[in-house]
């Protein structure tokens, strides 16, 4: 019986996701633009992944990426490869905006509606100032440290099929 559940979890769960993760590291690998190019529009898509602009992060995504000249489907393809994972993100930036800036009041905003925007609002309001300042640490730390990365992975890449 568990030998089964464990069989059933590796050929319904994870092999489909490990499927994606190779097919979307094979489509960013095979980008015909330069490796700061194709590196920054990663790296600014998986930072865009931790910012609060659920709706509209894909677009404002391309538009920052056509902006800054790095590539825009790396980055459409990042902010919606890790869309699954901004409920985590949103966690560790509550969690590393109260660790550093503490308990900072919230501002007062008052809302009405029953809107899906005016419930995200409210919460967002909620949380405050510690929630933002995170969020914009993190993005900022994501953007480092995914551009560092991919930048070694991707000359190396190259390098070795040279």
């Amino acid at each position: 019986m568990i030998a089964e559940s464990i069989i059933y979890f590796r050929k319904r769960i994870v092999a489909p996701i490990i499927d994606s993760i190779k097919a979307y590291y094979t489509r960013v690998m095979s980008l015909p633009d330069s490796p700061k190019k194709v590196a920054q529009g990663v790296a600014l898509g998986f930072a865009f992944d931790f910012l609060p602009i659920p709706i509209i992060s894909i677009p404002l995504s391309y538009l920052i990426a056509r902006l800054a000249r790095c590539n825009a489907v790396a980055a459409v393809c990042t902010v919606i490869f890790f869309k699954l994972a901004v409920p985590l993100f949103y966690a560790i930036n509550l969690f590393v905006g109260k660790a550093i800036f503490g308990g900072l009041p919230g501002p007062e905003i008052e809302l009405s509606g029953g809107s899906l925007m005016a419930s995200f609002l409210e919460q967002l309001a909620e949380h405050g100032y510690p929630f933002l300042l995170g969020s914009l640490l993190n993005a900022v730390l994501a953007w480092i440290i995914v551009y560092t990365l991919l930048m070694y992975i991707i000359r190396h890449k190259r390098r070795r099929d040279a």
